[in-house]
C-alpha cells in the first residue's frame, strides 16, 4: 500500500504530478465511502461475483459426478483385501468399498479443491457446492455405514439414528468455517446441529410426540436466530462478512420458526375459519419482526402459510373456482410492493422501536 511519502518521492521524481498524487492519496477513502453506500442500498447476499463463478462451479459438479461413476475402477484392486476384512464387519463388498475408499477420497478431493477455490481464489459459488459436497455427504456416508452396521440391533427409528451423522456433519461444518471463513459454512452448521439436538433427544427420551418435535423445532429456530442476530449487532450497516454469516442463519432460522408455529395453530387438522385468521394474524407480526430485523427470510418462509389461510378465506366466501388466483395475484402484488418499499416500511416500523433497542439492530436506511 502506498504512502503519503511514497507519493511525495514520486512527485519529487517526476513519476507523477502534485494532482495525481492527491487523487491517488483519495482513492481508498472514495471507494469505501462507495462500498458503503451499496451496503446501504440494501440487505447483502452475496451468492456469486461473476458469470466465471457459475462456470467453475458447474465443473466441480460435474468433477464430482465423474468421481462417482469412475470410482469403482479405483478401488478395484483392494478388492481382495476388503473380502478378507469385511466379514469381521458384518459388511458386505460392495458397501465396503464405496463407504471405505470412495467416501475417503471423494472428500479428499472436495476439501483440496476448497483449498484452492476457496482458501486461495475466494470463489463463492463453488466454495458453496464444495461445502454442499463435504458437510451433508459425510453425513450421509456415515448414516448408511451406521444404517448397515446395525440394522440388526433395532435401533429406534431415522431420527436416532442421525445421531453421529448429525455430531460429523457439525465438525465437518465448523473445521470448514475455521478453515476458509465461509459464511455458508454456518447454515450447513446450524442444520447439522439441530439434527443431533433432535437425534440426542430421541436417543434419551425417545420418539418424541409431534407437538415435541414443534417445541424441539421452534426451539432450535429461536436458538439459529439469536446467533444470527448476534452477528448483525456486531455489523449494523452491514458491511463485513459478519452480515453474511447474519443472512445465512436467518435463512435456516426462518422455516424453524415458522413451521412449528403454522403447525400448532392448525395442530394438523383442517384449515377453518378462526385458525385462518390466527395464521394471517401471525403472519402480519412476522412481518413486523423482518422490517424491524431487516430480514425478508421470515416473511419468505411464511407466505405458503398465508397463501392457504387466504385460500380458505375465499373458498369460505363463496368463491372456491377463483381463491387460488385471487390469493396469488394479492400475495405476488404485496409481495412486489413491500419489496419496493422495503426501507420505507422499515423506516415507519422502526420509528415505534425504543430507541434502546434500535441501537442494536440493523441501521435505518434512507
Amino acid at each position: 500500500m502506498l504512502t503519503r511519502a511514497d507519493l511525495d518521492e514520486a512527485v519529487k521524481s517526476g513519476l507523477i504530478t502534485e494532482g495525481q498524487a492527491a487523487a491517488l492519496q483519495e482513492l481508498p477513502a472514495k471507494r469505501q465511502a462507495a462500498r458503503h453506500r451499496h451496503a446501504l442500498a440494501d440487505e447483502r447476499f452475496v451468492f456469486m461475483k461473476n458469470f466465471n463463478e457459475f462456470f467453475i462451479a458447474l465443473g466441480v459438479v460435474l468433477l464430482a459426478i465423474g468421481i462417482m461413476f469412475a470410482m469403482p475402477l479405483f478401488t478395484a484392486p483392494a478388492e481382495s483385501f476388503l473380502d478378507a476384512a469385511l466379514p469381521y464387519l458384518g459388511l458386505n463388498t460392495a458397501f465396503g468399498l464405496y463407504l471405505g475408499i470412495f467416501a475417503l477420497f471423494f472428500l479428499v478431493i472436495m476439501w483440496a479443491l476448497a483449498e484452492y477455490l476457496t482458501r486461495k481464489l475466494k470463489l463463492t459459488l463453488p466454495s458453496i457446492v464444495l461445502a454442499l459436497f463435504i458437510v451433508p455427504g459425510l453425513a450421509y456416508y456415515i448414516y448408511i455405514f451406521i444404517d448397515a452396521l446395525n440394522e440388526e440391533r433395532g435401533w429406534a427409528g431415522v431420527p436416532q439414528i442421525l445421531l453421529l451423522p448429525g455430531l460429523a456433519a457439525s465438525l465437518a461444518a465448523l473445521l470448514f468455517y475455521l478453515r476458509f471463513r465461509l459464511p455458508f459454512a454456518l447454515l450447513l452448521l446450524a442444520g447439522s446441529l439441530v439434527v443431533t439436538f433432535i437425534a440426542a433427544y430421541t436417543r434419551l427420551f425417545g420418539e418424541p410426540s409431534e407437538s415435541a418435535i414443534y417445541g424441539l423445532f421452534l426451539f432450535t429456530g429461536l436458538a439459529t436466530l439469536a446467533a444470527a442476530q448476534w452477528y448483525d449487532m456486531s455489523d449494523r450497516e452491514r458491511l463485513t462478512r459478519r452480515a453474511d454469516c447474519g443472512f445465512w442463519l436467518t435463512l435456516i432460522a426462518a422455516p424453524l420458526i415458522v413451521h412449528p408455529i403454522a403447525g400448532l395453530i392448525s395442530s394438523g387438522a383442517e384449515m377453518t375459519a378462526e385458525t385462518s385468521l390466527i395464521t394471517i394474524a401471525v403472519v402480519i407480526l412476522f412481518t413486523i419482526a423482518a422490517l424491524i430485523i431487516d430480514r425478508r427470510a421470515l416473511l419468505v418462509s411464511s407466505l405458503a402459510y398465508l397463501g392457504g389461510a387466504m385460500v380458505y378465506a375465499f373458498t369460505s366466501l363463496g368463491g372456491e373456482q377463483n381463491a387460488l388466483w385471487i390469493t396469488l395475484l394479492l400475495i405476488g402484488a404485496s409481495v412486489i410492493l413491500l419489496g419496493v418499499g422495503w426501507q420505507r416500511a422499515r423506516r415507519a416500523v422502526m420509528s415505534f422501536v425504543p430507541s434502546l433497542l434500535t441501537q442494536y439492530l440493523p441501521v435505518v436506511r434512507s
